[in-house]
């Protein structure tokens, strides 16, 4: 196959994984009656070309939308013109579906979809060898956004030093897990701290043990700045009267105990790490929504808490330490299907009781087909939420607690 036929809908997997998995020469678009905007289809090129093949020659074809003797003939058209095709039938208008089937069936050109059950490419004629060869595919976050357009741009924590303090993390993410009750507290306690009696200098927390945030008072506990000792994220720990003094084991586990949300973050990134399941795994991922970076204006970016991939499928994950809002469904439900599509998972884990403090939003979260971990979960540990990433269920009935 050196020319690889897609009949164009409007879903970035459907457009673009097979040309992904297969890397062909040239790749065309069809759309049926209907094209793709200007800066739509520059993504599709962009991600062609730096995803699959930097040489390969992209082109759209409009053939309208009309009976299926004449969608017949203009797929028949294209097909002539490039003898060494393929048609991928894993999406497309339902009427040029059943006509791109027809002509292949009678032409003998071969053909192939995705089986979404199953995971994988499937002939339909002539490809069986070829999706044999191909074998198997894997996404990451850089390639997910990029095929829905956008661009990677970086990341909003220092994620790139967990693996230097690993096991300080993950002493620090069983204190979190259970302690979170009074954790976001403390955390703004620190983080306000930091601001005013942190010496970036000496690496010296010297604060009061009560601090007042205009007319809110933040207090040090004690019992979690003791087991942080104990877990190594902070040492020369002294607690006189009322005044705090510490050092934090280094910068990354200082950002991790005084950014709030930040251990909610790391404990799912680290639970998708542990499950084995996921080909990568990537926290605080932002991006570019056009993947183009404007001089004369500010870029649209937004900022996914953890995405995770396996194989040709990606979950996105929306990390709250406060109560979610419908809100938080819907924007999570719209990026996880604008850039990995209809397939996408959506999980949205919660520091809170959800299912007990708020069953409406639980139950529109789970008529969205949105997964739910929260405080019960948390609290079970890393084990059940890496089991929960793995194999999402949804509670029937509103717990009794």
């Amino acid at each position: 196959m050196e020319t690889l036929i897609e009949l164009y809908v409007n879903e970035p997997f459907d457009n673009l994984s097979a040309a992904l998995v297969f890397k062909p020469e040239r790749v065309v678009f069809l759309s049926g009656g209907f094209m793709p905007d200007k800066v739509t289809r520059e993504g599709m090129v962009r991600f062609i070309k730096a995803q699959c093949n930097q040489q390969a020659e992209v082109r759209f074809i409009d053939v309208g939308n009309r009976s299926l003797g004449s969608l017949f003939g203009k797929i028949g058209d294209v097909v002539e013109e490039f003898p060494d095709c393929a048609i991928d039938m894993t999406g497309g208008p339902t009427g040029m579906l059943i006509a791109a089937h027809r002509y292949c069936i009678k032409r003998k050109t071969k053909a192939f979809f995705y089986d979404e059950r199953r995971e994988r490419y499937i002939n339909i004629y002539g490809m069986a060898e070829q999706i044999e060869r191909a074998g198997h595919e894997k996404l990451n976050a850089q390639k997910i956004i990029s095929m829905g357009g956008g661009l990677v741009t970086g990341n909003g924590h220092s994620i790139q030093q967990y693996s230097d303090n690993e096991e300080c993390v993950r002493k620090i993410l069983d204190i979190y897990s259970g302690n979170l009750t009074h954790w976001n507290a403390f955390s703004e306690y620190l983080q306000f701290g930091c601001k005013h009696y942190y010496d970036s200098a000496t690496g010296l927390f010297m604060a009061p043990s009560t601090l007042l945030n205009n007319s809110i008072l933040l207090f040090a506990n004690k019992r979690l700045l003791k087991l942080l000792e104990d877990a190594g994220a902070v040492s020369e720990l002294i607690m006189e009267g009322e005044n705090i003094r510490l050092r934090f084991k280094n910068v990354f586990i200082r950002e991790l105990l005084t950014t709030v949300g930040m251990c909610l973050e790391m404990f799912i990134y680290v639970c998708a790490m542990d499950s084995g399941y996921y080909d990568s795994v990537h926290m605080s991922v932002v991006f570019d929504w056009d993947g183009v970076f404007h001089n004369n204006f500010s870029d649209t970016t937004n900022e996914i808490d953890v995405i995770m991939t396996h194989g040709l499928t990606a979950s996105f994950v929306s990390c709250k330490s406060a109560r979610p809002d419908t809100r938080d469904l819907y924007e999570i439900s719209y990026l996880a299907g604008r850039f990995g599509g209809k397939n996408a998972n959506v999980i949205l884990a919660t520091a809170v009781d959800l299912s007990g403090d708020a069953w409406a939003i639980y139950m529109r979260a789970r008529d969205m087909g949105v997964v739910v971990i929260e405080r019960s979960d948390i609290e079970k540990g890393r084990e059940h939420v890496a089991e929960m990433l793995r194999y999402p269920k949804w509670l029937d009935e509103r717990p009794d607690r």
